[in-house]
C-alpha cells in the first residue's frame, strides 16, 4: 500500500502562511514562551537540527491569562489521557493515525453507531456498503483524483490496475444508484452508509482521535429533485437538532461555505446551489446563517453546524452539501413523469461528522450523553446500561 506518486513530501512544506510581524516590537507585553523543539532545516532529517521556539501574544495581560486558562483547562480534558485511562483506545507508531479499540471503548463506539443506525431507519434511509478500493479511473471521473489525489492510498495490482482505498462514500454511492433504472417515484433517496474512510495526513497534523488517517463517517446522500431540495434539508435539520438533543448537545451556529478558488461546475450552477442551499437553511428555521467565503467542497457549497465547548472553542461536526456537479460528472439519471431523462440533485448530509471525532468529545468538553437505545444492542445484548452515561473520568 503507497500514497498516490503524486504526493508531495509534507515535510518539505513552510510556513510561509502562518501569521508573520516585521519585528518582535509589535508583540507587546502580553507574551508567554510555551515550549521549546528541535526542529529540521526544511524538514529533511539530513539537514542540521535547528530550535524552535513556541509562544503566544495578546492583546492585554487579562486576554493573555484568559488563554492559559483555556489551554489549561483543555489539557485537563485531552482525550488522549482520558481513552488511555479509561482504558477505550490506544493508537501506536506501528499504524499512525489509526484507533485500536479496546473492549469498553469498541461497547461505546458501537451503542453509539446503533442509536444514529435507529434515526436513521425512522427518518426513511436506506443502509448500503460501498467497496473500501475503487479503480482509479472512477476517481478520475469523479474528480476526487485531481482533488484529493495526493491524499489518497492506492496500490497496484499484477493486471495493470491502479486501485485506491476511499477517501469518501459519495462516488460509491452514485454507483448503486446508478444500478438499474431510477423513476421520479424513487425521489427523494435517502442513502446512508457508515462509511470506512482513508486519508493521508502528515505525521505532525495527527491528533488523538480527532485528526486521524483512519475514520468512519455517519455519511449518507439524498438524491432527489430540485423542487424537494428544501423539504429535504428542513427535514435533515430537524434530525440533526433532535440527535444533537438526545447527547445533550447545543447547536452554537449554522455557516455557510461558499465556492472555492479550485472547483467544478460553471458559475451559474454555483450561483443557483448557493442561493438554493441559503434558502433552504432560512427554511429550515435557521435565522442566522455566517457566510465563509471561497470554504465550499469542489463540487458544491455546504452547510457547516457548529458545537461550542465549555472553554469557548467551536467545532464543526455535522453538514449539509448540495451538488449538482458529481451527478452530471458521474452520469447519474432517473426517468421523470413525462418519460424525460433527468439529473437528479445531491445533498451530502453527515450529523456526527466522523465517529471517532464525536466520540472525542469529552476533549472539547462537549460532554455528550450516550442516548438510549431500544431492545437489543449491536452486539446482541441490552445496551440500556449505558444510557445517558456521562463518560468522563
Amino acid at each position: 500500500m503507497r500514497r498516490s506518486r503524486s504526493t508531495s513530501r509534507a515535510s518539505g512544506r513552510t510556513s510561509a502562511g502562518a501569521p508573520h510581524l516585521p519585528s518582535t516590537k509589535a508583540v507587546g507585553k502580553a507574551f508567554k514562551l510555551t515550549k521549546l523543539a528541535g526542529a529540521y532545516w526544511r524538514g529533511d532529517h539530513r539537514n542540521p537540527m535547528l530550535q524552535r521556539i513556541y509562544g503566544t501574544a495578546w492583546a492585554s495581560e487579562a486576554d493573555l491569562e484568559a488563554y492559559i486558562h483555556r489551554i489549561e483547562e483543555a489539557e485537563k480534558r485531552d482525550h488522549r489521557k482520558i481513552g488511555q485511562a479509561m482504558d477505550l483506545f490506544h493508537m501506536q507508531a506501528e499504524a499512525k493515525g489509526m484507533i485500536f479499540w479496546h473492549p469498553k471503548g469498541w461497547t461505546l463506539y458501537r451503542t453509539v453507531e446503533a442509536y444514529m443506525r435507529r434515526r436513521l431507519d425512522a427518518d426513511g434511509y436506506v443502509e448500503v456498503k460501498a467497496p473500501q478500493l475503487m479503480d482509479r479511473t472512477l476517481w478520475e471521473k469523479s474528480g476526487h483524483w485531481q482533488k484529493f489525489g495526493k491524499n489518497m492510498f492506492t496500490c497496484d495490482t499484477e493486471e495493470g490496475e491502479v486501485l485506491a482505498v476511499k477517501p469518501m462514500n459519495c462516488p460509491g454511492h452514485v454507483q448503486i444508484f446508478n444500478h438499474g433504472q431510477k423513476s421520479y417515484r424513487d425521489l427523494p433517496l435517502r442513502m446512508a452508509e457508515f462509511g470506512s474512510c482513508h486519508r493521508y495526513e502528515p505525521s505532525g497534523a495527527l491528533h488523538g482521535i480527532f485528526r486521524v488517517r483512519a475514520f468512519t463517517q455517519d455519511d449518507a446522500h439524498i438524491f432527489c429533485r430540485e423542487d424537494q431540495i428544501e423539504a429535504e434539508s428542513t427535514k435533515f435539520v430537524q434530525l440533526l437538532e433532535s440527535v444533537y438533543r438526545d447527547c445533550g448537545l447545543e447547536l452554537h451556529a449554522v455557516k455557510l461555505a461558499l465556492r472555492p478558488e479550485e472547483r467544478f461546475g460553471t458559475d451559474e450552477i454555483w450561483d443557483v446551489a448557493e442561493a438554493k442551499l441559503e434558502r433552504a437553511a432560512r427554511g429550515a428555521g435557521i435565522a442566522e446563517v455566517e457566510m465563509l467565503p471561497s470554504e465550499g467542497a469542489f463540487y458544491g457549497p455546504k452547510l457547516e453546524f457548529h458545537l461550542r465547548d465549555a472553554i469557548g472553542r467551536t467545532w464543526q461536526c455535522g453538514t449539509l452539501q448540495l451538488d449538482y456537479v458529481l451527478p452530471e460528472r458521474l452520469d447519474a439519471e432517473y426517468v421523470e413523469e413525462d418519460g424525460s431523462k433527468q439529473r437528479p440533485v445531491m445533498l451530502h448530509r453527515a450529523i456526527c461528522g466522523s465517529m471517532e471525532r464525536f466520540l472525542g468529545g469529552d476533549d472539547r468538553e462537549l460532554r455528550w450523553r450516550v442516548p438510549p437505545v431500544a431492545g437489543a444492542g449491536p452486539g446482541g445484548r441490552d445496551d440500556h446500561h449505558v444510557r445517558r452515561r456521562r463518560f468522563r473520568p
